[in-house]
């Protein structure tokens, strides 16, 4: 676990998917550090990064979870773990390990997974429940509505999802000069294909269209690679796009869509959803017809990247401020 450091009101992050949430958990580092607090981390490799199973995934993080019960008792540090291991029942795991010595809140960025997971029906909501202890942070007005919904009782804090603005990106118009347009990371069940072979009847010709990441079908008018995406590479192609959308018909919050503002490239996504937080008004957000989603991603295509950065800036701003009350609040 790494050290403390220095400065007021410590805190304990412990990210339990240390391959996946890693520049997550950097991000969010960097918005507590900013409020004044001191900052440990702990990453606990899942099995995709490490090998092995379920079973010592969940070991090495409840060994992770009692190193920092040991650190928080001493030095009076509060506890945030980024991610549930088993949905709700990290909550009761949670208020058993830490008590009330511990001040400890648990991250759920998908109150009702886009993939399949453990701990989201209706008996562990309810053994969840038991952990009041626990305070729950979401990153999006829609998981909080969900999780309000699904848990009652519960009162969810709503906190800015992490965001680093990092430099101008390099965009490289390669393909006689046509927009380069991406979707990036895995397929899951809540793309929306139809959308995208609306974009590609309308763009075909005129835009580079490519989707790249596991488990893609073809779709018409797209060059799709299907391949497991490295982070370096991840942030490359995000550079190096004109447009990056998020094809969703219901998400939470997109760490593409972070990435994406954070190196000054456009995203396009659902009006209706948590990226509206991320500009002032809806350019790059698209409504309910294929015609919407294509002027949204000419509008990103013509953005220019010190803008998009400059909504970076702000958000990082927000994030920070929202950060900072929210441990001010608790330590009062």
């Amino acid at each position: 676990m790494s050290p403390l450091g220095t400065g007021s009101a410590p805190v304990i992050i412990v990210n339990p998917l240390g391959g996946a949430l890693q520049h997550y958990t950097t991000g969010l580092a960097a918005s507590i550090a900013a409020a004044g607090a001191r900052v440990s981390v702990e990453h606990v490799p899942e099995p995709s990064v490490v090998g092995g199973g379920g079973i010592g995934w969940v070991r090495r993080y409840v060994r992770a979870l009692w190193a920092a019960r040991r650190l928080a008792r001493r030095s009076g540090a509060r506890v945030v773990v980024t991610w549930p291991v088993v949905g709700h029942l990290d909550r009761l795991l949670l208020h058993v390990l830490f008590g009330p010595r511990v001040r400890s809140a648990l991250v759920v960025h998908d109150p009702r997974p886009l993939v399949r997971a453990r701990g989201y029906g209706r008996l562990s909501r309810w053994i969840g429940n038991r952990g009041r202890l626990v305070e729950v942070l979401a990153h999006s007005r829609t998981a909080v509505d969900v999780l309000v919904e699904a848990c009652p009782g519960l009162v969810p804090v709503l906190l800015p999802h992490p965001i680093v603005p990092r430099g101008a990106s390099a965009r490289s118009r390669t393909d006689a000069g046509r927009p380069v347009v991406r979707v990036l990371g895995q397929y899951k069940p809540d793309r929306d294909l139809d959308l995208l072979v609306g974009v590609g009847l309308r763009f075909r010709g005129t835009h580079s269209l490519e989707v790249v990441g596991r488990r893609w079908p073809p779709i018409d008018g797209w060059a799709v690679t299907d391949e497991f995406v490295s982070e370096g590479r991840l942030d490359h192609l995000i550079a190096t796009a004109d447009v990056v959308i998020v094809p969703y018909t219901r998400f939470f919050q997109s760490g593409i869509a972070i990435r994406s503002l954070e190196l000054g490239t456009p995203a396009v996504g659902p009006a209706e959803s948590s990226m509206a937080d991320l500009y002032p008004d809806a350019r790059y957000l698209g409504g309910a017809s294929v015609a919407s989603w294509c002027a949204a991603i000419d509008a990103a295509a013509s953005a220019e990247p010190d803008d998009v950065l400059a909504l970076a800036a702000d958000a990082d701003r927000r994030c920070r401020a929202a950060w900072a009350e929210w441990l001010g609040t608790a330590a009062a």
